[in-house]
């Protein structure tokens, strides 16, 4: 009959709670590296084509649970439309935040956000909104303009709304960004945050830094584009990065690769002494 020596069995338990406690250890290490306060502030930004003047061509946003941003340009006399379906997130509220990028042209203008639903009052509005809808208005003048940097493309913005909406009802739901003053300039809008940001997202994440960055600067840089040596920069700080991440996931899947291999041959080894 084979026995086992209890000098063995002490060795094996505590072996396997230092594996354990090396692998929770390294997943909360990889957590943390790839989900870095830079990462985790930064929303999922889209840029919509300008098409979506109108409820017919709105913007879809994602799951408004989701982290997002939608970076756009309001021009004189139109309005931007995006529009969510309520059905599609598991929240019953909408984040509405609204900025505008820190720049000499933008310090007056002041657009306003208008959340379109069926289930809310008829107010005056200046432009058509579906028939049998209402709507809900957030103005800049209801709270302190707030100062924002955003780390991970550090750019600047002034937030001039943060709000919530809550649903109260299916449908689609839609959110007009417009100026009571017909002044046109550039914002943003979020909204959610839960961060999800898929393959696709991390593949294009140099354009999508270089597009905020361009879009936060003043409007001749956004038509003639940002200078080659800029880029660079911008090239090069994202490889760094991306270098910084790698070299951390070859020393983790190194140490996990010597660690396996060490139980795999301690484990031959008790075996070897119970037969």
């Amino acid at each position: 009959m084979v026995q086992i020596s209890r000098n063995n069995l002490s060795i094996g338990f505590w072996w396997l709670l230092f594996l354990k406690v090396f692998f929770g250890l390294s997943i909360c290490l990889l957590i943390m590296v790839c989900f870095s306060s830079n990462t985790v502030e930064a929303h999922k930004p889209s840029f919509p084509d300008g098409l979506n003047k109108s409820p017919y061509f709105a913007f879809q946003l994602d799951d408004i649970d989701i982290s997002q941003a939608i970076y756009q340009i309001l021009e004189k006399n139109e309005q931007v439309w995006l529009s969510f379906d309520p059905q599609k997130s598991n929240s019953d509220t909408a984040n509405i935040q609204l900025g505008i990028p820190v720049l000499e042209e933008t310090q007056s203008f002041r657009p306003v956000v208008a959340v379109v639903s069926q289930n809310l009052n008829k107010i005056d509005l200046p432009f058509d909104i579906p028939e049998g809808f209402g709507a809900i208005l957030y103005e800049p003048n209801d709270m302190p303009i707030r100062e924002f940097h955003e780390p991970f493309t550090d750019t600047n913005s002034w937030i001039l709304i943060e709000d919530e909406f809550e649903v109260i009802e299916n449908g689609i739901h839609y959110v007009v960004i417009f100026s009571t003053t017909n002044q046109s300039g550039k914002f943003w809008f979020a909204t959610g945050t839960k961060e999800v940001f898929g393959l696709s997202d991390i593949s294009n994440l140099n354009k999508n830094i270089y597009k905020v960055k361009n879009f936060h600067k003043p409007s001749i840089s956004v038509d003639a584009g940002i200078s080659l040596q800029e880029k660079k920069i911008a090239d090069k700080t994202l490889f760094n990065k991306i270098g910084e991440f790698r070299t951390i996931i070859i020393y983790f899947v190194s140490a996990i690769i010597l660690i396996s291999l060490i139980y795999i041959l301690f484990k031959k080894k008790i075996l070897k002494n119970t037969e």
